[in-house]
């Protein structure tokens, strides 16, 4: 057993260390609320609507339209939109050679080529011409015409590419020559 003296240092160096965890416990609460207070506002989202219009497109339309000009339409807007806010198809337009359903961007020209070429010839038909008429044609010769038809038939002007003997560069000779 302690002495009584003792006793009382004891009894003053509990009461101090317990004081001590107290507010050491105090202030660790008081840290924690403060972060909290601080962080979570930041961890909350805020639900705002997102503004999701598009912006209008121009497009120029020019060719065989009964009013060829500029322009603007509703975003995703399709080549058959621009064609029928210019007043649709002219009489000599080859409606076959304009894909309607591609989608439009801004600053893009729909061109309808006419039924005749610049000279007045009728175009050649890649998918009932003969091969002595298609052998006529810039770029084509016998064998590549024997291969357009062995192709046939075609959908679209670009499914020419697929035939051996054609690339980009051909392609875009013929196009003023020729309809589906």
């Amino acid at each position: 057993m302690l002495p009584p003296e003792k006793r009382g240092l004891v009894m003053k160096h509990a009461i101090t260390k317990h004081k001590e965890n107290l507010i050491m416990w105090g202030l660790l609460a008081i840290c924690l609320c403060l972060t909290a207070f601080n962080v979570l506002p930041r961890l909350q989202t805020n639900k705002s609507q997102l503004d999701r219009t598009q912006p209008n497109i121009t497009v120029s339309v020019a060719g065989e339209v009964k009013q060829p000009g500029t322009y603007t339409l509703p975003w995703g807007s399709k080549t058959e939109d621009a064609i029928r806010v210019a007043g649709g198809f002219a009489e000599n337009a080859e409606a076959s050679l304009v894909n309607l359903a591609e989608p439009l961007d801004t600053g893009e020209q729909v061109f309808v080529p006419a039924t005749a070429t610049e000279t007045g010839a009728e175009r050649v038909s890649v998918n009932s011409a003969s091969a002595t008429l298609l052998d006529t044609l810039p770029g084509v010769g016998p064998a590549t015409a024997e291969r357009i038809i062995e192709g046939r038939p075609y959908s679209k002007l670009e499914d020419l590419l697929d035939v051996k003997g054609i690339g980009e560069k051909t392609l875009e000779k013929l196009r003023p020559f020729i309809t589906l």
